[in-house]
């Protein structure tokens, strides 16, 4: 009997079969996103004469909406499909997530700022009093719960039709409700920054390392660091999101991708639906894969000429 694979050689290999699309996926994110650091970077250097961290970090904000078109190009990797342009994937992510990755940039470059000041004081003052190892300790609490927030925020937005506050609220009740699919990802990625780790340390001098760092972020970082996220997480978001059932890793490709493709509603086929227990409110609830109002689903089959008696929900 064939042995189960674990799911770190899963991963492995799903890395290595989809490396040419991460590869291009990575440089088409590269340009926006280096080219606003170092608007940013020599900026900041203008402005306070030396390379201010603060200031830097703003410049996620900016580069963020173009993230967009890296998750939704990986996205499509992990939940297995196969045949897909990388390049108007990328394009396509962006056009129809900009404003909301733009908001996302803008929350994650505030909350960036705030943890690193709020460690770098504890860190400092750690020395004087047990109080501030204590208040160290928690920052670093509170920062890996955002970090696995931001985790979901990206990846449930561009599968997701939903509205702002549930995206927020759901990435937060995911950073503990998902915590083991989110400290595998988190391992996972540690194990990655080792390696590239060794690389810097191998250059010997801080320009070299520099120049390292620069070349994988344009040829490797984002699109690897999303994958090896995503490869984790988007089951479990999946599953808790649209109340389908968890979805195997190694279950048929066609079937994963059945089940998440998002067509319009108006093809919809109202048959399934039980329209007494339809409230007209604007809760949501998942249909046809995406979420709708109660009262604009409520409407639609009214629309559709349908009679209450007839359309019911097969127990």
């Amino acid at each position: 009997m064939e042995r189960k694979k674990l799911r770190f050689e899963i991963l492995i290999e799903k890395l290595f079969t989809n490396f040419g699309k991460l590869f291009l996926t990575n440089l088409l994110f590269a340009v926006p996103s280096l080219a606003f650091f170092f608007a940013f970077y020599f900026l900041s250097n203008a402005l306070f004469h030396n390379t201010n961290i603060v200031f830097c970090l703003l410049s996620i904000i900016f580069i963020y909406p173009f993230y967009a078109g890296v998750v939704k190009v990986v996205r499509n990797i992990v939940r297995g499909d196969e045949t897909f342009s990388v390049f108007q994937t990328f394009i396509s992510g962006i056009k129809e997530n900009f404003l909301p990755f733009l908001l996302h940039g803008f929350v994650i470059s505030i909350a960036s700022i705030i943890s690193f000041l709020s460690i770098n004081l504890y860190i400092n003052l750690v020395s004087q009093s047990w109080i501030f190892g204590a208040l160290l300790f928690f920052s670093i609490i509170v920062v890996l719960f955002i970090l696995f927030a931001s985790f979901y925020l990206p990846l449930m937005t561009v599968t997701f039709e939903l509205p702002m506050r549930y995206i927020y609220k759901n990435s937060f009740l995911m950073s503990y409700g998902e915590i083991k699919n989110n400290f595998f990802a988190l391992f996972a990625m540690i194990v990655f920054f080792g390696i590239v780790l060794t690389f810097m340390l191998i250059a010997g001098n801080a320009l070299w390392a520099l120049i390292i760092v620069i070349a994988l972020w344009a040829l490797l970082l984002p699109s690897i660091v999303t994958f090896i996220v995503s490869f984790f997480i988007y089951d479990g978001m999946f599953s808790m999101v649209s109340g389908q059932g968890r979805l195997d890793t190694q279950k048929d490709k066609t079937e994963k991708k059945k089940i998440d493709e998002k067509p319009q509603i108006e093809e919809a086929d109202f048959s399934t639906i039980d329209i007494s227990k339809l409230k007209d409110t604007d809760d949501y609830i998942f249909f046809n894969g995406k979420m709708v109002k109660q009262s604009t689903l409520l409407k639609m089959v009214r629309e559709k000429g349908a009679n209450p008696e007839e359309v019911k929900k097969d127990e």
